[in-house]
């Protein structure tokens, strides 16, 4: 009985805290380098695989493939909402001496 009481306790913050996550975060810029790469600057961002990321932002996507991340940034962006940003583990350079990560799951808060 204990340890279900100790479950369903702790359960919500487990899954709040889930590694990858970055955490409720505005979007604060765009840049799109081409049809195939735009980086995504936000206001706080954890960089759990500790990415080379820079000043031109913090996590990556593909605007040609990923039109739907690529609307929700920028409807966040326009509204001021904030995101939550799930992040993969890889890192993909775009310039020498940078990478940036590949978003897995976005949320509009």
């Amino acid at each position: 009985m204990i340890t279900i009481a100790v479950t369903c306790t702790l359960f919500p913050f487990l899954v709040n805290a889930a590694a990858g996550w970055s955490g409720r975060a505005e979007v604060t810029g765009i840049y799109t380098l081409n049809e195939s790469t735009a980086l995504i600057k936000l206001s706080t961002f954890s960089n759990p695989n500790s990415c080379q990321i820079n000043s031109s932002g913090d996590v990556r996507i593909n605007p040609s493939v990923d039109k739907n991340w690529m609307s929700m940034f920028l409807a966040a962006y326009m509204s001021g909402k904030p995101v939550d940003v799930y992040v993969t583990a890889a890192c993909t350079g775009v310039w020498a001496g940078t990478s940036f990560t590949t978003v897995g799951h976005v949320r509009l808060l």
